[in-house]
């Protein structure tokens, strides 16, 4: 006869509000979480992985039995996000590369990137939102954050590249207040969905515009460097429509795309600066800037 080991055995009651704490699906990071310089980073293979380790010392003494309250020290406290990335841009390749050089699209391991890691080249802070089922999420934010794993990206057939991120938190020595990291219940994720806007020199309808000038583009805030491109920012003569050839650079201290004709434009001309196809960090796209100038 089979024994029922059921009966005096109290079931599992839950209650709706643990039921709305359940987290569930892969959840979504962004980099610099409410600055400027925002954006998220997808898509991922796998969501995020947030982890806490510490080291606590076990004060010892004669006649200690084993762990004891009070006699334990915490040492040394750590946190990290991990973040499988599929999102090759080289701007998710500099983040997994902080130490190297990235200037005008290009990523470079340099004799001077050797020594002490310089405070650019942590974030303000890598932020996961993960989703309970009451539709609230756990805000989980590392600060002075930076990505220390070594570097890989497998080209293989029928696979995709991932650039897993494993993005460290750090204390802050001078800020001694500071938190390493921190958890809270949030109902919304505010997010960056407004393009950049630009400034230009010479500005719209500006005449006596000297012949030997460069054209200056300066943006409200970082933009993709893969989008500095001379399709992106074309010169033409309003007159036919030929393009003028010359060079494009880009200065991420300033936000400052400048242009060099390759010789100086014609006397007394109207010429027409096209800037398109230009996005932020977060991939908000510019609204198309056309700049109509008269040379002297």
């Amino acid at each position: 006869m089979k024994q029922d080991y059921s009966e005096g055995v109290e079931k599992m009651k839950l209650t709706q509000e643990q039921i709305e704490n359940i987290q569930i699906d892969y959840g979504l990071v962004y980099i610099n979480y409410g600055e400027t310089e925002e954006r998220q980073l997808a898509p991922t293979r796998g969501g995020g992985t947030f982890t806490v380790t510490k080291n606590i010392r076990e004060i010892e003494y004669d006649g200690r039995k084993g762990k004891t309250k009070g006699m334990q020290v915490v040492d040394e406290i750590n946190a990290m996000l991990s973040v499988p990335l599929l999102d090759t841009s080289m701007e998710n390749l500099a983040l997994a590369m902080p130490w190297a050089t990235y200037s005008d699209g290009k990523l470079s391991a340099e004799s001077g990137n050797l020594g002490v890691i310089q405070d650019s080249a942590y974030l303000s802070n890598v932020t996961l939102f993960a989703k309970v089922i009451g539709g609230r999420y756990k805000k989980i934010t590392l600060y002075n954050a930076m990505t220390e794993n070594d570097f890989s990206l497998a080209a293989a057939p029928k696979a995709e590249g991932v650039v897993t991120l494993e993005v460290h938190a750090h204390w802050d020595a001078e800020d001694d207040t500071a938190d390493l990291y921190d958890i809270e219940d949030v109902g919304t994720i505010s997010a960056d969905t407004t393009g950049p806007t630009v400034t230009t020199d010479p500005d719209d309808a500006e005449t006596n515009v000297e012949v030997s000038t460069s054209l200056v583009a300066t943006f409200n805030e970082d933009i993709r460097q893969g989008d500095i491109r001379n399709d992106n920012f074309t010169l033409i003569k309003a007159s036919d429509g030929t393009e003028v050839s010359g060079t494009l650079t880009y200065s991420a201290a300033t936000k400052t795309a400048t242009f060099d004709p390759t010789s100086n434009l014609d006397a007394n001309t109207d010429y027409i600066w096209i800037i398109a196809n230009v996005r932020d960090l977060a991939g908000n796209k510019m609204a198309k800037k056309v700049v109509n100038f008269k040379t002297a």
